[in-house]
């Protein structure tokens, strides 16, 4: 169960009733209350005889007596959003790319880099020559495949005992992947590049990998657990590709830890809805989050590129990255080629990452990104303003350069950004 408590003043609550005591007994138990300072969250595990009921109208009398004011939910079940139609990488995809520069094999299918100008942005961060460090960006998923040789160099390592990430599912650092998806993003964003293996990724950022789930699904409290650690780690932005019911105490999380300056990247979804009508969480919360982000699937492998059929959509979904025949690392050193908007979300979450290392930070990264964008790509729902991801001119706002001119758009007013 979990709670969103403000600061507490006046006399002790009396407790009239057997529940009241039996709740009562729990909060004083040692290990039963867990703090999650970043997203102002109080995890409480009920390992004892009060019930989800008990403990809710034990803290309902607090409320009123102590001028309280809280949030409070049972633990409930996360899903993730899959991606699709993973396949073997097809045979033609190798000799690197000489668009790219990349001597990576499988880059010479990779489409999806340069419909993004990701050569042209990498070349700008490096005459910037700014004193920049690899920014690190957060994957939330099931974990990684860490032994894959074109992401092993990639990790962020933990200063106090070199792990790779967080398994907050089972409280300790295990963060194999056991079904493929966090690897399949984790490569898209990272993955080494000019190794002369695999893929190139994104990004060249330290992976910080957050275990919140396995065989496809997850918590309320192992995900706010892992959110708390990535952000008080150091985590510039973040990569979601999954979704959940609303409550009011995931979306004070997610602004929380938005108001540090990490910058929240979201999947749309592989449903072909119309957010507007049919929302879906965490991607909604853009709507009312300025500095997150929501990421459509577009076709864009070439022009002119659409918002794919199967990609949701909606007022909250400000930008799109391709998602269509996109190639990325798999479990046991494998490559998949894979479509759906968790490969989208992962290419502007790697942006989102880059411009941190270039002294950006929350509000100003996703106003780079926003700018930057192409003009708005066609859909199902006439959704206007979805553009698409152009690296190349979030950098060059981000060093105070004029961006090219022929398919940029402005930013929408919708979210006031």
């Amino acid at each position: 169960m979990m709670a969103s408590v403000g600061e507490a003043s006046g006399s002790k609550l009396p407790f009239v009733t057997q529940d009241d005591r039996e709740a009562e007994q729990c909060f004083l138990r040692d290990g039963m209350v867990f703090d999650l300072p970043v997203v102002k969250v109080q995890v409480i595990e009920a390992k004892c005889s009060a019930s989800y009921t008990q403990i809710l109208n034990y803290l309902r009398k607090a409320e009123k007596m102590l001028d309280i004011r809280f949030d409070c939910e049972p633990d409930s079940k996360i899903t993730l959003t899959t991606a699709n139609h993973r396949v073997g990488t097809p045979p033609p995809c190798i000799g690197g790319n000489t668009h790219l520069g990349t001597n990576d094999p499988i880059s010479s299918c990779q489409r999806n880099l340069e419909r993004i100008r990701i050569r042209e942005a990498w070349e700008l961060v490096r005459s910037a020559k700014r004193n920049s460090k690899k920014a690190i960006l957060a994957i939330f998923d099931g974990g990684v495949d860490a032994t894959h040789p074109d992401l092993v160099n990639q990790f962020w390592r933990d200063p106090t005992d070199g792990s790779i990430g967080y398994n907050s599912l089972h409280d300790n650092r295990d963060v194999t992947d056991h079904d493929g998806h966090g690897t399949l993003v984790a490569g898209v964003a990272g993955a080494e590049t000019n190794n002369g293996i695999g893929i190139a990724g994104v990004a060249d950022v330290q992976l910080m990998i957050l275990k919140w789930e396995h065989d496809g699904g997850g918590t309320s409290t192992s995900l706010l657990k892992a959110f708390d650690f990535a952000v008080k780690m150091g985590a510039v932005a973040s990569v979601h590709s999954y979704a959940f019911t609303h409550h009011e105490i995931f979306r004070k999380a997610f602004a929380d830890a938005a108001a540090t300056g990490h910058v929240i990247v979201a999947s749309a979804g592989n449903d072909g809805k119309n957010l507007d009508k049919f929302p879906q969480y965490p991607c909604s919360y853009a709507q009312r989050i300025p500095s997150m982000l929501c990421v459509a699937g577009s076709t864009s492998t070439k022009a002119p590129g659409t918002i794919a059929s199967w990609s949701n959509v909606g007022t909250a979904v400000e930008i799109a990255a391709p998602g269509v025949n996109v190639h990325s690392t798999a479990r046991n050193g494998l490559y998949f080629t894979a479509w759906g908007t968790s490969l989208s979300a992962p290419q502007v979450g790697a942006v989102a990452a880059m411009l941190g290392s270039l002294g950006l930070e929350g509000q100003e990264i996703t106003d780079a990104i926003i700018k930057s964008r192409t003009a708005g790509l066609s859909n199902k729902f006439n959704v206007p303003d979805v553009g698409e991801l152009d690296a190349l001119n979030a950098v060059r706002i981000a060093l105070g350069l004029p961006t090219g001119t022929s398919t940029t758009s402005t930013p929408s007013s919708k979210n006031a950004r």
